[in-house]
């Protein structure tokens, strides 16, 4: 399975991931930073358009914890997901735990590859079973995975 959600290219790698790939128009570090400094997440790791991004903490070190609160503008619908960094390469690759809710949890890793001052961001989402990685698809995640990284693109732009 390969479709293409507002620009970004979501890809099933194994049975237990998904994969979500984008290219944009700047270098490495400037991704890296726009992924992890709350201030600019806020702008762009919204998913769907209408929510917020009220909840946005950043421990960016081996061991440091991360966590990401989501609402509508009027409070209504809020949910969090948190976890903890395993792996911090500064403008290169990132890898954390991810616990969401009831699902089970998660280990992402995300690559930053950039070629002639421009950068594809690969994040890779391992589940612990096919049935949990179906699950996730079906909560409409690549739809507002792919809004956002296409904000992302709009935040880099204004970098």
């Amino acid at each position: 399975m390969s479709t293409v959600k507002f620009g970004t290219t979501v890809t099933l790698p194994s049975d237990t991931e998904i994969a979500m790939s984008r290219e944009f128009d700047a270098p490495a570090s400037l991704v890296w930073k726009a992924f992890t400094t709350p201030d600019l997440l806020k702008r762009w790791l919204l998913g769907p358009d209408g929510w917020e991004m009220p909840i946005c903490e950043v421990d960016l070190r081996v061991g440091g914890k991360w966590r990401y609160g989501w609402a509508l503008p009027d409070g209504s619908s809020a949910f969090e997901m948190y976890g903890e960094y395993t792996e911090v390469t500064p403008h290169s690759r990132l890898v954390n735990t991810e616990h969401f809710e009831d699902n089970p949890p998660a280990v992402t890793t995300v690559e930053f590859v950039e070629t002639d001052g421009r950068t594809v961001m690969t994040t890779t989402m391992r589940l612990v079973s096919q049935e949990a990685r179906d699950a996730v698809l079906a909560t409409g995640m690549a739809d507002g995975a792919g809004r956002s990284y296409e904000r992302l693109g709009e935040v880099l732009a204004s970098l």
